[in-house]
């Protein structure tokens, strides 16, 4: 009995985390095109970003195809790794994105070969843990439920600015024409979602696929997985926090999403081909707009509890990967390339810190 008191347990604590999971990668599917985007460059320049251009007319965008699905079939490596080196202690930096092909297989012979001489692997993002308490699973569960829809429970179209709306709705039939749950939902979830949708329709997938075989090969060699956990001590009131996100705000995130939608499908498509080619040249000069971005996290940084958990979670990898410089004597890293380059990225912190860092 006592065996499967724990196991009841045990799997209640997974559903908790998960929970908070589908909440924080909510905000981060809002705040990026999920996933991985949840990074204080972001915050630095919430306040200086540029006017997005000016939307194409409605009329124009109903009538366009949808783009072509990405197709890059067969085995690709993607981009060679960075290299960051101090004396005679290296880490190697798999540089991944999102979204990526879909139907791509990675091939990860490099990987395979490095991990025989590496004694950790660093993911890109802390383990969320929300402690044991069951009851704690259960209220994240039904919060979880409460937050998805409007505290007014009105119809998306009721939320909108008619233009906005109609921008929205053109996006719906090309994208998604028989998904009837976005009328139901907030608006910045509505947006998520349907960039969730637009992304499937473009043959992309933001499932970090390329981070979850890694870890898959470390096991199998043995290698170990220093992955930190970051123990949110309130996972109901972040949650609720969420929710309360200003209507104003949530709105200005929507905006920016179609906006992107309408202007970077196509250069999301390419971004995803580049690296999965390994042209990390092309990846550098493709436009890549962070609109959303910046809108999204301004929405849901209302919540001083969610700005410092996202705050967090990028001090505390950085703080692990010159400590795993320091113990090991090579390490793996995976890490999101919107995080790794640009003036304000973490390849430029670890420059102006002493590291040598080289690179594709």
């Amino acid at each position: 009995m006592e065996g499967n008191g724990s196991n009841s347990r045990r799997r209640l604590q997974r559903a908790a985390a998960h929970v908070v999971a589908k909440g924080a990668a909510a905000a981060c599917a809002i705040v990026a095109t999920v996933g991985a985007a949840l990074a204080v460059e972001v915050i630095k320049v919430q306040t200086m970003a540029p006017n997005p251009p000016a939307p194409p007319a409605v009329a124009d965008q109903a009538d366009q195809a949808p783009s072509e699905e990405v197709v890059v079939e067969g085995k690709h490596e993607g981009p060679r790794m960075w290299r960051v080196t101090k004396g005679d202690h290296t880490m190697w930096i798999l540089g991944t994105i999102t979204p990526l092909p879909r139907k791509m297989t990675w091939q990860s012979d490099s990987v395979e070969t490095l991990l025989h001489e590496t004694q950790e692997v660093l993911p890109a993002w802390p383990s969320i843990g929300v402690g044991a308490n069951p009851f704690t699973a259960i209220r994240l569960y039904f919060t979880w439920r409460k937050i998805q829809k409007s505290p007014d429970h009105t119809k998306l179209q009721e939320q909108l600015p008619p233009p906005l709306y109609a921008r929205f709705s053109a996006l719906r039939v090309r994208y998604a024409p028989k998904d009837t749950k976005l009328e139901e939902l907030r608006p910045m979830l509505a947006g998520g979602r349907l960039l969730d949708d637009a992304l499937n329709v473009s043959g992309l997938t933001m499932r970090n696929e390329v981070q979850k075989e890694v870890l898959r090969l470390a096991n199998k060699q043995g290698v170990k997985v220093h992955q930190t956990k970051m123990k949110v001590d309130d996972p109901v009131d972040v949650l609720k926090d969420l929710g309360e996100t200003p209507k104003d705000s949530e709105i200005a995130c929507l905006t920016a999403i179609v906006s992107r939608m309408e202007t970077d499908m196509g250069p999301m498509q390419a971004r995803a081909r580049a690296w999965a080619l390994g042209d990390v040249d092309t990846l550098r000069s493709l436009p890549h707009s962070v609109d959303d971005r910046i809108a999204c996290l301004a929405a849901v940084s209302s919540s001083q509890r969610i700005r410092d958990l996202v705050i967090k979670a990028q001090d505390d990898w950085m703080i692990e990967a010159e400590d795993a410089l320091v113990r090991n004597k090579t390490t793996l890293a995976v890490q999101s390339m919107d995080r790794l380059l640009g003036n304000d990225g973490i390849l430029a912190a670890l420059r102006t810190k002493g590291y040598t860092v080289e690179g594709p």
